[in-house]
């Protein structure tokens, strides 16, 4: 414990431990010793706020030699030093130890009081620090100052720690029922601010008071918190006085029941005690917190008022319009068996619109005594033509008192309602603000009982003003040539009924609709605004069928169709994310320069490129005043740009019949037919045994001759460009059918191929004339017999079936062609999500060695399904499809040669999570039965 503190305990202890004693001695020996003129000691605070005065006020004592005698402050202790210094330094080898810093400078003298005042700048505030007290004591001295403190001079002497701290205590006043328990709460700060933990507190109930005290909290430590913390430990010395310990730990105080909002939580540094008192009177609880050197501030008192009441306020009333109302509340004392005479009841009206107090002149607030019966009555007038509910505030008062020492109290607060109740009618009508020339419009009245009694004989009326006619109204509604009435009779409180008449007017007209009941009335209107359709509109597209990303110009026409101009006209077009504007937006305005004279017609166009394959849409709208509106829809087809690909066709030929040993010219030709170049072509020739070659074209690669192969390598064939090839044979042994084949790749997958057989005719025979050139063997036709159009594929294979079904093969080399016609369907986005594209490649391929035709694709959409696009990719033409009951069928191929493939692209998308099947079934005229292929995709949310 410091200094300062143990100076505290011995103002708050009797006797003083014999350490202190010795202490003391040892400073006022010091002080005499010294010969100081005077000492300074704290004076008494004659205005009570503080024991002490601060500084510069002091008391002054007088010691031995302070007339002048003496050596001065500190100067006789100075001079044994001097002494003693002198006498070992005339003995040789003895002296004291030379000082490793400077003495410092002696102090300056004390001064006198009311000679000598205090340097400018210089404060009497210590050197400690502290968080700020409240009061005097926040710039005053600690209680007591001892020796060298007293000098103003010497601000830092004080010790480097110490507790200022301020005293907490709650509640500070309070007002409790007899018999209850009160629970206060108090701590002490400290330096920091916080509160400190293991403080020793004092409670007092001072001799005046009524109640004792019933409990002191006790966080109850272990051994170690004992040892570590305070020795005193917390106790009810007896009913009005008790010593407690702030906790080191959080506590928590309940009532003894479950619910929590009338619990008391305490943190580090609270400690709490409980009092009660059986009567009605005054408690003065002081907390004093000992060891504190805020001496103003160690000491805080609170006031609990026990007041024995009980209150009984009125409930809620709903009474007719008009209506007196009285509002009794019962307050009774001792266990509500005795009236509390002379208390008082405030009541307060906190809509006075509605309602006053009788007998106060139109107030809202009146107080009322409680009589010998205990009741405290007041009268509620309503105020003349007014209904509603209003609440009302009231307040029990206990009146102060010069025997029981106790103030003017106010105690509990209630609150009541009271409804005057009454029928109300209230009327609303709607209408369209603008209708069209002589076209029927709806108009709606609402009429409404907001009130809390029925309305009787109410009525609602429309008149119709001329060349306004009436087309129909509610099946109970009577209309007449200029207007509609409706009869409703009685309308329940808080009920409402919406009244229809559908009207058709020529002009502008004004509606007034009027709501009549007994003693009630209302009236709502509303205005509706006719023209004619006087504004023509007329929109195509220049071209109605292009490729994506070529642009698309639509003609637009405005045409005044009316007999009087048009001000203000302009028109706006709309796209999409896939069809834009040439300005970059998917909207673009123009506005016409001056009116539109009548039968005129303002013309523009607008350009948009679309930039996805589809239907794509531009909605053109056109605007005048007056309300004048027409919009139309312009569309054009796109489809993707055909792709640049290579088609190879190959042809060879030579004489049909050649003699034993004679040579032999072949020539192949090949030819680039399609619409992109042919890069990296590699050719082979193909011949068999019964011929040997003589010489080929320039280029050729007889590597393969061994295996009877001849090859080129053709870097690019152009668009429409030729190459031929020949080869020279010389026939060794004859064959009646002798074979020589051409092929041809490219790079791009482009193939070509074709065959020649001759006859090598053995000695001894003729050779025939030649004759004409060989023709293709003969194939399927493209075209049904009888030139008929293929029926729909339908029934067989079942689009609809959910069992899996088997997938085609793919197509085969040439080598090993499967001799079927092949689909393939590869969804290439699975999972995916609700609404998103579902992306899928499908190819139908000829893997067979004859001609087919007349292909038709047929696929059922799934429930939920949409098809966003189709898009051919090998054959752009074939682009337009059939949409049916839920079945799309595409364009039917007309030919496919053998190896050919022809591809699409789809896209779908789903609104819903589902796991679905997309079959797509195939036939043609080598496969008429056809077959189904199925794709599985899951749609996740």
């Amino acid at each position: 414990m410091n200094h300062s503190a143990r100076t505290t305990d011995s103002l708050a202890t009797s006797k003083l431990p014999t350490y202190r004693l010795f202490l003391i001695a040892i400073a006022l020996l010091v002080a005499l010793s010294s010969g100081c003129s005077q000492l300074r000691l704290p004076a008494i605070d004659p205005s009570g706020a503080c024991l002490f005065s601060p500084l510069p006020t002091t008391t002054s004592i007088a010691l031995p030699g302070s007339g002048g005698e003496g050596c001065g402050c500190f100067s006789c202790l100075a001079g044994l030093k001097s002494c003693v210094t002198n006498h070992l330094r005339s003995k040789p080898g003895i002296g004291f130890p030379t000082p490793a810093f400077v003495d410092p400078v002696d102090p300056p003298a004390c001064p006198t009081p009311g000679t000598q005042s205090i340097a400018a700048g210089q404060s009497n505030e210590p050197c400690v620090p502290s968080a700020p007290c409240a009061g005097s004591c926040a710039t005053g001295p600690r209680a007591v100052l001892l020796g060298a403190e007293t000098d103003p001079n010497c601000k830092c002497s004080l010790p480097d720690r110490g507790k200022r701290g301020c005293i907490l205590l709650s509640p500070m006043k309070i007002v409790a029922p007899v018999g209850g328990e009160v629970v206060l709460l108090s701590g002490v700060c400290g330096n920091d601010g916080y509160l400190q933990m293991n403080e020793k507190l004092e409670w007092m109930l001072t001799p005046d008071s009524v109640g004792t005290f019933i409990q002191v909290g006790d966080d109850e430590p272990g051994v170690i918190g004992r040892l570590a913390g305070s020795s005193v430990r917390p106790e009810k010395k007896d009913p009005s006085y008790a010593i407690g310990i702030t906790s080191t730990k959080k506590t928590l105080i309940t009532r003894g029941n479950t619910n929590p909002n009338d619990d008391v939580r305490l943190e580090k540094g609270q400690t709490w005690i409980t009092l009660s008192s059986p009567s009605e009177g005054v408690s003065h609880v002081t907390v004093l917190a000992p060891e504190s050197e805020c001496w103003d501030q160690r000491k805080s008192t609170a006031t609990i008022y026990w007041v024995d009441a009980t209150a009984q306020f009125p409930g809620a009333q709903i009474v007719p319009a008009g209506t007196t109302v009285d509002l009794t509340t019962r307050v009774t004392r001792s266990e509500k068996t005795l009236p509390a005479s002379g208390w008082k009841v405030r009541y307060e009206i906190l809509q006075p619109e509605l309602a006053t107090f009788a007998g106060t002149g139109g107030s809202a607030v009146t107080e009322v005594i409680v009589d010998d019966s205990g009741n405290a009555t007041a009268q509620l007038v309503p105020v003349p033509g007014t209904s509603g509910t209003t609440a009302v505030n009231m307040q029990v008062i206990r009146p102060g008192g010069k025997t029981d020492n106790m103030p003017t109290l106010p105690l509990g607060n209630g609150q009541t309602f009271v409804t005057w109740s009454s029928p109300k009618l209230e009327l609303r009508a709607g209408a369209p603000a603008v209708a069209s020339y002589d076209v029927p419009y709806q108009v709606v009245a609402n009429v409404r009982n907001p009130g809390n009694q029925p309305a009787t004989n109410v009525r609602v009326d429309l008149q119709t003003p001329p060349g306004t006619k009436i087309i129909r109204a509610d099946s109970f509604a009577r209309v007449v040539p200029n207007g509609v009435t409706w009869d409703l009779g009685i309308l329940p409180p808080q009920t409402q009924l919406d009244l229809f008449v559908e009207l058709a007017s020529q002009s502008p007209v004004e509606l007034s609709f009027q709501a009549r009941g007994d003693g009630l009335a209302s009236e709502d209107s509303v205005r509706v605004d006719v023209f004619r359709r006087s504004l023509g509109l007329a929109v195509a597209a220049v071209e109605d069928r292009v490729e994506a990303g070529q642009a698309v110009t639509f003609n637009i026409d405005v045409t005044n169709n009316g007999d009087r101009p048009m001000t203000n006209a302009y028109v706006t077009a709309t796209g999409d994310s896939s069809i834009i504007h040439e300005s970059g937006g998917v909207m673009v305005r123009d506005n016409k320069d001056g009116p539109l004279q009548p039968g005129e017609t303002w013309r523009k166009k607008v350009v948009f490129t679309p930039t996805q394959s589809g239907r794509r849409c531009v909605r053109v709208e056109a605007f005048a005043d007056g309300g004048q509106r027409a919009a139309q829809e312009a569309c054009a087809l796109v489809i993707n740009p055909i792709p640049l690909t290579p088609n190879l066709t190959a042809t060879i030929d030579g004489k049909s019949q050649v003699a034993t040993g004679d040579p032999t010219l072949i020539r192949a030709q090949i030819v680039n037919e399609g619409r992109g170049e042919a890069r990296n072509v590699t050719f082979n020739m193909v011949f068999d045994p019964q011929l040997q070659l003589i010489a080929a074209t320039e280029g050729a690669n007889e590597r393969a001759i061994g295996q009877r192969i001849i090859t080129w390598n053709v870097p690019s064939i152009a668009p429409g460009q030729q190459v031929l090839l020949e080869g020279q044979f010389t026939t060794i042994s004859p064959s009646p059918r002798s074979r020589v084949s051409i092929s041809a790749e490219s790079a791009e997958g482009a193939r070509a191929n074709d065959e020649f057989v001759f006859e090598i005719i053995g000695p001894g025979q003729t050779v025939q004339p030649p004759r004409g050139p060989s023709l293709p063997p003969v194939g399927t036709s493209p075209e049904i017999p009888g030139g008929a159009a293929p029926e729909p594929l339908r029934g067989n294979p079942d689009l609809r079936r959910t069992d899996p079904l088997p997938s085609q093969p793919g197509p085969s080399p040439e080598t090993a062609r499967t001799g079927r016609l092949v689909t393939s369907v590869f969804g290439r986005d699975n999972p995916v999500r609700v609404n998103a594209p579902i992306r899928y490649s499908i190819r139908v391929t000829n893997d067979s060695n004859q001609r087919d035709g007349q292909v038709g694709i047929q696929f059922a959409l799934p429930n939920g399904v949409r098809m966003e696009r189709l898009v051919p990719q090998t054959s752009p033409e074939l682009s337009d499809y059939r949409f049916d009951s839920g079945v799309v069928s595409l364009p039917y191929i007309p030919n496919l040669e053998p190896g050919q493939s022809e591809d699409f692209e789809l896209v779908l998308s789903s609104n819903q999570p589902q796991t679905f099947d997309l079959n797509v079934a195939v036939r043609s005229l080598n496969t008429p039965n056809g077959f189904v292929t199925t794709e599985t995709t899951t749609v996740t949310p």
